[in-house]
């Protein structure tokens, strides 16, 4: 496989498979790469079975150069820290044409001795590192500080990412995971074109909702066995495009989850499945915001002795009694009209009656923002409810 887009691919599916057990008929949201990299940050002060269930459900050892002792982990940039911390620079970069900001840090309890190489290591790979905090006596404090922190890193856009009594004076440590999307469409949906019209949740309900609108050349294919069409929108950055897929039949997204995987997408999204067409597209203003108990998700997942009495991180500390008590995720995206150029069908050389083709997201979807380059999901969702 050996690559980071596939091991990113692979993953988030494994992932949505248990949240979507817990989380029927919901919007789900998350984002893969931002788990990935801060499992990593575990990984590398991880030992024995801890490190072996950490690498079989992230895949590490797929990547190119995984495996190197903890001082090439530092050094050299040819293995999985240097190719995610790669990826995480390049789309965190500030830029004028979207914005993805990432809050991922480990807090461990003050009185665990941490080893000065890992914290040096940590910080040079991944920019949240570890940060002592003082659970035994001030647990409430601590977690207002740590959600101050996400708070801060996060433009003020996610709060409370850990819940009262989500710690107390027993945590040890306390691994969090924030990330907030926002980014221009390479063309524009025009402000006037939106108008509100009908979702259809099931077959029985609707909601109204603000549904954006626009003629213009798509990629797209449909998929007459799976029953479903994808859509193509790139972003402005020209480094990563959000795909759509959907369902035919309003109850069609069942079938849809039960076959969608890596090498399903890959094939579909493929440039001999996809193709470029002029299509009417109407795709909902959307604003997911969604927080996940991670602790849950990866023991379920196969990662579990990180959590309990037999987690080995002597890489991090010499306490034998360090274990992670408590992961959280939470991941934030709006996804609305505007773009880099508003291009009216006019302009674009569309007679709005010669299309007949179109792409009309007004009933549960799926839907992934990923990096171009890599192939990497930054983002997965499933919008039943826009």
């Amino acid at each position: 496989m050996g690559s980071i887009g596939a091991a990113s691919m692979e993953f988030c599916f494994d992932v949505f498979k248990e949240l979507k057990v817990h989380h029927a008929n919901e919007n789900i949201f998350y984002c893969p790469i931002a788990i990935m990299s801060a499992l990593a940050m575990v990984y590398l002060g991880a030992k024995d079975s801890t490190r072996t269930q950490i690498n079989k459900v992230v895949r590490f050892d797929k990547l190119p150069g995984f495996g190197d002792s903890i001082e090439a982990q530092c050094g050299t940039s040819v293995n999985v820290h240097s190719s995610l911390r790669d990826i995480l620079n390049q789309i965190t970069k500030p830029n004028d044409v979207y914005s993805f900001s990432l809050a991922s840090r480990l807090y461990a309890e003050e009185r665990y001795p941490i080893l000065p190489e890992y914290l040096q290591c940590v910080k040079e790979l991944y920019r949240g590192g570890l940060e002592p905090i003082n659970f035994q006596t001030a647990a409430d404090q601590a977690r207002e500080l740590i959600n101050s922190w996400v708070e801060s890193q996060t433009n003020g856009i996610i709060r409370n990412v850990l819940q009262p009594s989500s710690v107390d004076s027993q945590t040890a440590m306390v691994l969090v995971n924030a990330t907030v999307f926002k980014g221009l469409w390479e063309k524009a949906f025009k402000d006037e074109d939106t108008q509100a019209m009908p979702f259809r949740v099931t077959e029985q309900e609707s909601k109204p909702v603000q549904m954006m609108y626009q003629i213009g050349l798509f990629r797209v294919a449909s998929m007459a066995s799976e029953k479903m069409k994808i859509l193509e929108l790139p972003f402005a950055s020209g480094t990563m495009s959000m795909l759509v897929l959907l369902p035919d039949e309003v109850s069609g997204l069942e079938q849809l989850e039960s076959i969608i995987n890596f090498e399903k997408l890959t094939e579909w999204t493929s440039s001999n499945v996809m193709e470029e067409r002029k299509i009417k597209v109407y795709l909902p203003r959307m604003k997911m915001e969604e927080k996940y108990n991670l602790t849950s998700v990866l023991m379920a997942m196969g990662i579990t002795d990180v959590f309990s009495s037999s987690a080995n991180l002597s890489g991090i500390s010499s306490a034998e009694s360090l274990k992670i008590s408590q992961a959280v995720h939470a991941a934030h995206a709006e996804i609305n009209e505007a773009g880099r150029e508003v291009v009216g069908s006019a302009e674009a050389g569309v007679d709005a009656a010669s299309v007949s083709e179109e792409f009309r997201a007004d009933h549960p979807f799926l839907f992934c923002i990923k990096h171009i380059a890599t192939n990497a999901v930054l983002f997965f969702g499933r919008c039943v409810s826009p």
